[in-house]
């Protein structure tokens, strides 16, 4: 009798077993934008994380009605407007998600978004897991109209950088279609509006708790994560951010070519329209108690001339190590092709005055780089 009353515990232990697998494997909340504090947009409604417009969009509150968004209140989603012009600005404007995937992995976003027919139809997800150099995602082709498709879904899970990161970030930014901006569903405009609703991040508990490296000493002030030199278009907002890792509460004190900006005391520092007062060197001193560290430099700079502009270029794979890289051409029309080791800062020219549309290179080996062709 015992021994039947002990195979049966055994057999209930083997039957939860699979039960428990299932409920530490499942996803779980990381962070949530409800967008229903109208009053604050883009504060996080769930977690700890931080959202920024780039590209010096224009935000406001919008009806989130048919997104899938649960709240039973009124419902409302982040509108954005105020689109490069064609030609400029891909992949410069929209959101940035900044969070800590500390403790989590097979991290996985979500959102719903609606796009008028003269926004841009192409939306690009970039992310970093260093929180500076920024990676390609999925691209989404949105449907211009008066309803939401709901629950885009980019999944990290097989990008095992993207587990037990202190400085994670993804963009949503609207992007070229081909050589130009491509309408939803007519003409492109840069009037044209995106919703985004019920953004989220969610992931599986990797059992990694904050702090649990035993070589990191907690009183040592590090940069993590230094200012990034951004080229932004005329009339373009820009956002600088340095990122730093000491023991108790952190100052910052931002500079512009060497001279104390007043109350640019933050983590981040905006720029709601670039004039040319704005461009120059910009550097961050971050401080404690115990320390203090220079940033290093991050240049601003304006996309002013309208006599070049980039054009996509595709890489294909060649033998020896090689890749033929391909674009668009015009009548008339020369090209520079330039190489760069991220999206911003392009640091290599390998030829100028190319008449054709196309180009053999050879890139050094074991990095990863992106290719650049501007037209002249």
């Amino acid at each position: 009798m015992q021994l039947q009353h002990i195979a049966r515990t055994f057999a209930l232990l083997l039957a939860a077993i699979p039960i428990l697998s299932s409920l530490l494997c499942a996803q779980q909340p990381m962070v949530l934008w409800d967008f229903n504090q109208t009053n604050d947009l883009l504060r996080v409604t769930s977690g700890t994380a931080t959202l920024a417009v780039l590209g010096g969009l224009r935000t406001a509150p919008a009806s989130g009605l048919g997104s899938s968004d649960p709240s039973t209140n009124a419902d409302f989603a982040l509108q954005l407007t105020g689109f490069p012009k064609q030609g400029t600005g891909a992949r410069t404007a929209g959101l940035e998600i900044t969070t800590s995937t500390v403790g989590f992995q097979s991290v996985v976003l979500k959102f719903d978004v609606r796009a008028t027919s003269t926004a841009s139809r192409r939306l690009q997800v970039l992310y970093s897991t260093d929180g500076q150099t920024l990676k390609a995602g999925p691209a989404f082709t949105l449907n211009g109209g008066a309803t939401f498709t709901n629950g885009l879904t980019v999944d990290f899970s097989a990008i095992p950088e993207a587990a037990n990161q202190p400085e994670f970030r993804v963009r949503l930014v609207s992007d070229w279609d081909g050589d130009s901006y491509v309408g939803a569903a007519g003409n492109y405009s840069t009037v044209g509006t995106w919703r985004i609703d019920h953004l989220r991040l969610t992931g599986v508990s990797s059992g990694v708790q904050p702090g649990d490296s035993e070589s990191e000493n907690p009183m040592l002030l590090t940069i993590s994560s230094q200012p990034m030199s951004l080229q932004v278009p005329d009339e373009g907002g820009a956002l600088f951010r340095v990122a730093a890792k000491g023991a108790g509460p952190l100052g910052y004190q931002w500079f512009l070519n060497g001279q104390l900006l007043s109350g640019a005391t933050r983590q981040e520092l905006r720029i709601a329209q670039v004039s040319p007062d704005h461009l120059g060197f910009y550097t961050v001193r971050v401080s404690h108690a115990e320390d203090s560290l220079l940033s290093e430099e991050a240049a601003l700079s304006l996309l002013t001339d309208p006599t070049i502009r980039p054009v996509r270029v595709e890489a294909v794979p060649g033998p020896q190590g090689s890749l033929r890289l391909a674009w668009p051409t015009r009548p008339g029309s020369t090209y520079s092709v330039l190489r760069s080791e991220g999206w911003d800062g392009l640091t290599t020219v390998i030829a100028t005055g190319v008449t054709g549309g196309s180009l053999i290179e050879t890139p050094p080996a074991g990095d990863q780089f992106f290719y650049w062709v501007q037209v002249q």
